[in-house]
């Protein structure tokens, strides 16, 4: 029992911990032009200023909003290219879109970010597919009649060959990248 309540305390504070956007020595020597342009760069949200604003604000800093925005609009637009817009796609991040929606960049963001969306989709239902194979063979093993083994190996041959369509599709796909 008390192991179980350290166990929770500990797993408590972890969580904890990890709301907090800034140590407060970071929050005081914070150069917020510089953070604006990170987050900026990285696809995080104007919005993580706010964070930056609490968190800080616990310990009596409050952050340079001018600063962090002109940083953020600098570093906004080295995120909004057709490289970051694929990569994003390929992670299934469909929420960064509106990020650059205002960028310079923001037509071939978006355009390469759903081209690697599409391929995030396609390697989603190949690794569906995967784990449907493997629960079919674990039935194969235990089918009792020769009529339940047929129609599993048949429905193995369909998805393998879902799986053949879809690897040449992804092949397909991937030759978008920019």
């Amino acid at each position: 029992m008390f192991l179980h309540r350290a166990l929770s305390l500990l797993l408590l504070s972890a969580l904890l911990a990890g709301c907090a956007s800034m140590s407060e020595s970071e929050c005081q020597v914070a150069d917020w032009g510089r953070v604006g342009r990170n987050d900026g760069a990285r696809g995080e949200p104007e919005r993580r200023l706010a964070d930056y604003t609490e968190d800080c604000g616990k310990t009596g800093v409050v952050p340079n909003a001018q600063a962090y925005r002109q940083g953020w609009d600098t570093g906004i637009q080295r995120f909004c290219t057709a490289a970051n817009g694929w990569q994003q796609g390929l992670q299934g991040r469909a929420d960064k879109a509106q990020l650059c929606a205002t960028q310079p960049g923001a037509e071939a963001f978006t355009r390469y970010l759903n081209a690697g969306l599409q391929v995030h989709q396609t390697q989603e239902r190949m690794r569906q597919n995967t784990q449907e194979i493997q629960r079919l063979h674990k039935k194969l093993e235990s089918a009792a009649s020769d009529d339940e083994k047929r129609r599993i190996r048949r429905t193995l041959q369909d998805i393998d060959q879902d799986q053949f369509r879809l690897r040449m599709y992804m092949g397909q796909q991937q030759m978008l990248a920019p």
